[in-house]
């Protein structure tokens, strides 16, 4: 089996990473405008400021799209066959694309209430994933 295909992480980035290392979802905020972004960006997409700082958020959120893959496209989530891919609207208005872990695809459903999990894949890298709220 291939190994999963990592993300980069850079200086912009790391505060997100090191907050999943931590079991945190973290995301920017504009110091100017007030409003969280996502996906990390350097300037804001609504004020184009380039200033910052980062804060945790919930989460939570729900299934607002989602497809089941049932073909290893890659080797490294062959084991993982059937899993499911979705949009994640978070609670705090912004969207996340990732997998859903713990479920069963034929359970996952648009609006079902979900809540980020933490995968720890290396020592550096731990990925968000979501599951369904029990």
């Amino acid at each position: 089996m291939s190994s999963l295909i990592l993300p980069s992480i850079d200086e912009l980035n790391r505060p997100f990473w090191d907050g999943c290392r931590e079991g945190r979802l973290m995301l920017q905020r504009c110091t100017e405008c007030g409003r969280l972004r996502y996906p990390i960006a350097s300037l804001c997409p609504h004020c184009l400021c380039e200033s910052y700082t980062w804060e945790p958020v919930s989460g939570r959120g729900s299934i607002y799209s989602f497809t089941v893959f049932r073909h290893a496209y890659n080797d490294a989530w062959r084991d993982r066959v059937p899993y499911v891919v979705a949009l994640i609207a978070l609670d705090e208005g912004l969207f996340m694309l990732t997998d859903v872990a713990g479920a069963n695809p034929d359970d996952v459903r648009v609006a079902l209430p979900v809540v980020a999990v933490f995968e720890a894949v290396t020592n550096e890298v731990t990925i968000p994933r979501f599951t369904p709220v029990a």
